[in-house]
């Protein structure tokens, strides 16, 4: 039986001098966004994320919830004590302190839990849950189960993204973090 060979043509980039050359590569504008990223080790940095313009998987700009979420292992940062660009194993982050609110505050999230989360170096953090989850599965057990690895929590001083696999525990908590604080502080004081 004799194979046949198929040549497979690779999409190229053109541009007006005709040259496709490093020097001449096509850049996608970004938009950077602030953030602390805590690693496991202990360290802490501040960075900048670069966002697309658009989403991959819903309407609007992709968040760093989005980036988190995703499948790539290794998420490019701009170090902004070095000025450097790093490739950091977003396994290794324990959590990500937003510089701005990602939830606009027009959108209805159906169920806001207040919860207590001990992390595994044994820091406490109190916040909300925003669950979006079917009725059937609205409960916070369902929401650590069947949610993806990195978690949104609002908290009245800057909201933070955590990694499941640093959370210790999760438990429920009575009093909520009230709406107009949540709106009030978009942005973490300098």
């Amino acid at each position: 039986m004799k194979r046949h060979r198929t040549k497979v043509s690779l999409p190229t980039i053109i541009l007006n001098n005709g040259s496709f050359g490093r020097e001449n590569q096509v850049k996608i504008a970004k938009l950077k966004q602030k953030a602390k990223v805590y690693e496991s080790r202990g360290s802490r940095l501040d960075v900048n994320f670069h966002l697309r313009q658009i989403a991959e998987t819903h309407s609007g700009r992709e968040t760093i919830l989005d980036i988190l979420n995703s499948k790539v292992s290794f998420i490019p940062l701009e170090d902004l004590k070095a000025g450097d660009i790093l490739f950091l194993n977003k396994s290794e982050m324990v959590r990500v302190e937003l510089h701005e609110r990602e939830i606009a505050p027009e959108i209805k999230i159906p169920i806001e839990v207040p919860v207590q989360v001990k992390l595994t170096n044994g820091e406490i953090l109190l916040g909300n849950f925003l669950i979006d989850m079917p009725p059937a599965r609205s409960r916070v057990s369902d929401y650590l189960n069947y949610s993806p690895q990195y978690l949104y929590l609002c908290q009245n001083k800057g909201d933070i993204i955590l990694n499941k696999a640093y959370m210790h525990s999760v438990k429920n908590r009575k009093n909520p973090l009230r709406r107009e604080e949540k709106i009030a502080n978009r942005r973490r004081p300098e």
